[in-house]
């Protein structure tokens, strides 16, 4: 369809399940073999189970495909040079023509408290009930990762890679496929009259990915169209920097792998 409206023959689809390390890992591997250059990347895929369940490596879903796959899937594109940059490949541009990385994060980041550490991606029994919560906390540390990556693509403050994260607020879309058949009546209505559409709500991801004015400028967080702080709990640069140490020892294996 994307090709279609696009007139364009170069649109191309390559599968990857952000619930599979290994699938994120060998997207990433495949890219790096073609050597091809991302310009934009948007991390958009979300999920949100109707009761608690986990990625194929035993980590709390949400956790899992929010976080540690966006965490996996942008650390190896830097790594290998597939998203330009000087933090990690050396081979990064200069003023308004560096790439830049969009995190589709949740304000539902504001509810945690803190992240735990120690129990860092570990199953949780949730029901109907409790699971908007852990929603809000596998996106609390999205957006704490968006804000450490960063720093880290901004050595001495000027940045070589863009990076943003936003809130497009409640959107009709089939996030909640899972909830109770009892309550899918009711819902659907509720969402449709109440909820923006996936094309109104894509409104503030386009303009952190292509809007003029941005080229060169990094760290933006926006809630709908209205640019905001993100929560301080994100924003905090000691515990960015214990989520990404942690990040970096449960995605050690995924990381050392490259390109065959």
């Amino acid at each position: 369809a994307i090709a279609r409206e696009a007139g364009s023959g170069a649109v191309e689809m390559l599968p990857v399940d952000l619930a599979d390390l290994d699938s994120v890992s060998a997207l990433a591997d495949e890219l790096a073999r073609r050597r091809e250059t991302v310009d934009l990347l948007v991390c958009n895929a979300g999920v949100m189970p109707a009761r608690g369940a986990v990625s194929r490596q035993g980590f709390e879903l949400m956790f899992g495909v929010h976080y540690l796959a966006n965490h996996l899937l942008t650390h190896k594109l830097l790594a290998s040079g597939v998203i330009p940059n000087d933090a990690f490949a050396r081979n990064g541009r200069r003023g308004t023509a560096i790439p830049r990385i969009v995190f589709v994060t949740s304000e539902t980041h504001r509810s945690p408290k803190a992240l735990d550490l120690d129990r860092f991606g570990a199953p949780v029994p949730y029901g109907v009930t409790d699971g908007v919560a852990w929603y809000g906390y596998s996106k609390l540390a999205l957006t704490t990762y968006a804000c450490e990556l960063g720093r880290r693509l901004a050595p001495g403050g000027v940045p070589s890679v863009g990076v943003h994260a936003l809130c497009p607020g409640p959107v009709d879309s089939r996030l909640a496929r899972e909830a109770p058949a009892l309550l899918k009546p009711i819902l659907a209505p509720v969402m449709k009259a109440f909820f923006r559409s996936p094309a109104a709500a894509a409104a503030p991801v386009l303009y952190l990915g292509i809007a003029p004015e941005l080229a060169g400028d990094t760290g933006w967080y926006m809630h709908l169209m209205r640019r905001k702080e993100a929560a301080p709990a994100a924003l905090d640069e000691e515990r960015g920097r214990a989520l990404w140490d942690r990040g970096e020892a449960a995605l050690e294996r995924w990381l050392l792998d490259g390109p065959g």
